[in-house]
Formats: structure tokens, C-alpha cells, sequence
């Protein structure tokens, strides 16, 4: 084992990767797994790509499935329009936008509320989730205006959910935060250092100089061995 950590340490010596805590990005193109319905039925996603998803009476946004292991709290931020702000017919009560995390048979596992406070055409807004209690458990963010008319509906225009707090275990060098420090924590950081993939990887950076590189597989593997 030493000389494979030896030759992999040798092998990633001049790279070095910045830890990302972005989960799921919608609009400027990144429209990659996501699906505008309304009811069950799938609708043109050309209207994706022109930024046109206009959330009201059954009409939804439906995210990618992911998976948020090691993690406490995720922060969603939608930036949206509303065209029909200055029409006697909008409502912000009936603009309210509801945030969904639902598994694969589309059960809500969690639910946030937004209503808007006041009649603007540019909206933008940011909603909390503790999954702590859903950590490792694959769910889509399901985005939807179900009480809106079409004065009230909101054009969203990009969403980003990214992780806002770690659940780390509390134990040095356990990078995929399973309570103990094994060769998968090496592992884990070998595959963000040759691919950038930090789908999987909750604390790689050990030494806490703000990036993963191969000093922090040596940090692990030190902790391995049993050294300081």
C-alpha cells in the first residue's frame, strides 16, 4: 500500500484542485438534467434553453438527482422575473414560490416557502435546507408557484444550490466523513486532484490552505500510518 500511495503522490504532484460546494446550477446553458413539466407531462425543453420557465398553476422545474453526503445545510438562490408585477391582477401571495426537495417517486422530503414582500419585475432569493436528516439520501429540487395566475408567475432564470454547512465528522483526515480514516479518504482526494470531481469529497482540504493538493494526501496518509 505504501508504494501505491508513494507513485500516486508522484503522479498528482503538480496539481491542484479548488473544493467546490456547488450541488445543482440552472441557466447560462447549464440546463443538463433538468426537466420543465406541467402536471406529469414533460414539456419542449427548447423553452429551457431560452431562459423561459415560467413557474404557475401546474407548470414545474425539476432539478437533477443528487446526492448531499456529510452535509448539514444547503442554500438554494433563485433569480427569476415577474413581467406582470405592475398589474392589478398580480399578488405576491399568489407569486409565492414553493422549494422542494422530493426523492425518486416524487415524495417531498422537505419543503421552504417563499413569498415575495414586494412588487418588483427582477427577483432574487435564497432559501435554507438542514438535510441533516436526509444526508446520503438522493432527492431533486422541484421548483413551483402552484397558486399563481399569470400575472403572479415567476420566469426563473438561473438557480445554484450549494452546500452552506459541512457535518463533519470531527475527525482529522476522514475526508468522505464516515467517522474514521481509511485509504477511501485517500482515495477520495486522488479522484479530485486527477478529475476535479468533489462529488464526493466533504473535507479534502487538510491542511487548510484553501486547496487540494498532494500535500493533503500526504496529510492522510500520515494520519494512516499513525503519524502526527
Amino acid at each position: 500500500m505504501k508504494r501505491t500511495v508513494l507513485l500516486l503522490l508522484f503522479a498528482v504532484s503538480m496539481i491542484a484542485a479548488r473544493a467546490s460546494g456547488e450541488l445543482l446550477q440552472f441557466g447560462t446553458s447549464n440546463y443538463e438534467g433538468w426537466v420543465y413539466t406541467q402536471s406529469i407531462v414533460e414539456l419542449n425543453n427548447s423553452n429551457i434553453s431560452q431562459d423561459n420557465i415560467n413557474l404557475y398553476w401546474d407548470y414545474v422545474l425539476n432539478s437533477p438527482e443528487v446526492t448531499a453526503s456529510g452535509v448539514k445545510s444547503i442554500a438554494v438562490n433563485v433569480t427569476g422575473r415577474t413581467n406582470g408585477y405592475q398589474s392589478g391582477e398580480y399578488s405576491n401571495t399568489l407569486a409565492r414560490v414553493t422549494l422542494q426537495l422530493i426523492n425518486d417517486n416524487d415524495s417531498v422530503l422537505m419543503e421552504k416557502k417563499h413569498t415575495f414582500s414586494t412588487k418588483e419585475r427582477d427577483r432574487n432569493f435564497e432559501v435554507v435546507f438542514d438535510v441533516s436528516d436526509i444526508a446520503g439520501t438522493p432527492f431533486r429540487l422541484r421548483l413551483a408557484c402552484w397558486d399563481a395566475n399569470m400575472e403572479s408567475r415567476l420566469s426563473v432564470r438561473k438557480v445554484l444550490a450549494v452546500v452552506k454547512e459541512y457535518n463533519l465528522s470531527g475527525v482529522e483526515g476522514d475526508v468522505n466523513n464516515d467517522g474514521v480514516v481509511t485509504s477511501a479518504d485517500v482515495t477520495a482526494l486522488y479522484d479530485l486532484l486527477l478529475n476535479g470531481d468533489t462529488s464526493h469529497v466533504i473535507n479534502g482540504d487538510v491542511t487548510n490552505d484553501g486547496v487540494v493538493t498532494s500535500a493533503d494526501v500526504t496529510s492522510v496518509y500520515s494520519i494512516l500510518l499513525g503519524g502526527s
